[in-house]
């Protein structure tokens, strides 16, 4: 089984999701970083990165998107078959959420119109064929709601009811049209099963589950052991819940309630764990959960999502989530 799955890894080239806050793709990317990922990806066993994108191409039907020292077509193309030689798939990911399109430009303020339909386009058709006909390309769509949607930093826009629903639509043709399947994470399925199920057969794209605590109680994280846990959830409504446990989160909660009697439905996933919580659980109780739970054909694989830049200062992070990943694979898979 551990042969036939994909084991992956986010790595973020741009990290202009919430706001253009880098001018300079260098300012938050080091090559240095990128060469101990993609190696070390290889030495770990995985088989599959997923690059985030955003402005750090310079697309040659969009160059006004990219950030200064942004990646060439030709270096995307070097990378592709550096990976390959090491058994790598790169897996391009352009996210489209309003919360995390910050890397668009002034296109991310002209969402639903006409030109940001034409970018859209533009950009998914570009991506295929610049990473060599992938199968897969990721779209994001993650924490588009009020909650998440309120920055001071830039305008607070997300899309609601239909419009939401027919550019999900639109995004995912685009997907389809060039011969790749859709991938996205969870929210849109998980916050609104029945929704989805009208407009997306259980075939049209493959899901990532995202959760990033433990699934065993014994393992659950108290509230009381981080003080950003104490304030976090002492702060508006969860002030009334009288949670005790990280676990109790209506969001986690959700996510036990949901994931595995959706499976039912024929929806394939790759579910994500991640080293962000800084739950040590998290990886192996991830595939204990899914791979004694769900069907195993559904299971297309897993990813890991350290959501942090890839800069030195950063590896610690980047050191833990390799090591977590091969220990919970091995133990879980063989």
């Amino acid at each position: 089984m551990k042969q036939n799955k994909m084991w992956a890894i986010l790595v973020h080239l741009s990290m202009s999701m919430w706001a253009r806050k880098y001018d300079d793709l260098y300012e938050n990317f080091s090559e240095e970083m990128w060469d101990y990922i993609v190696e070390e990806s290889a030495k770990t066993g995985l088989n599959t990165i997923v690059l985030d994108i955003g402005d750090g191409v310079e697309f040659a039907s969009h160059p006004e998107i990219a950030a200064k020292n942004a990646w060439s077509c030709a270096r995307v193309k070097k990378e592709i078959e550096r990976c390959r030689a090491l058994g790598i798939t790169l897996i391009p990911k352009l996210n489209f959420a309003t919360v995390h399109d910050a890397w668009l430009g002034e296109y991310h303020l002209m969402v639903s119109t006409k030109a940001y339909y034409s970018v859209c386009k533009d950009l998914i058709g570009e991506v295929y064929g610049l990473f060599e006909n992938p199968p897969y390309i990721h779209i994001g769509m993650d924490e588009e709601d009020a909650k998440h949607c309120n920055s001071t930093i830039y305008p607070n826009i997300f899309r609601q009811g239909e419009l939401y629903w027919h550019d999900i639509r639109f995004l995912a043709d685009c997907v389809l049209e060039t011969g790749a399947k859709p991938w996205v994470w969870a929210c849109p399925l998980f916050d609104h099963p029945e929704e989805y199920k009208k407009y997306f057969g259980a075939d049209e794209m493959i899901i990532s589950p995202w959760y990033y605590n433990a699934f065993r109680k014994e393992h659950w994280t108290p509230v009381s052991s981080r003080a950003e846990y104490v304030t976090y959830y002492n702060e508006g409504d969860y002030a009334k819940m009288n949670i005790q446990f990280v676990e109790e989160d209506p969001f986690l909660v959700n996510f036990r309630n949901v994931a595995l009697p959706l499976m039912k439905e024929g929806y394939r996933y790759v579910p994500s764990a991640s080293v962000f919580n800084r739950c040590e659980y998290n990886h192996a109780d991830l595939m204990e959960y899914f791979r004694d739970g769900a069907p195993d054909g559904q299971i297309l694989g897993y990813i890991t999502a350290p959501w942090f830049a890839a800069i030195p200062e950063k590896k610690p992070f980047f050191e833990e989530t390799f090591r977590l990943m091969r220990e919970a694979k091995e133990r879980m898979y063989g």
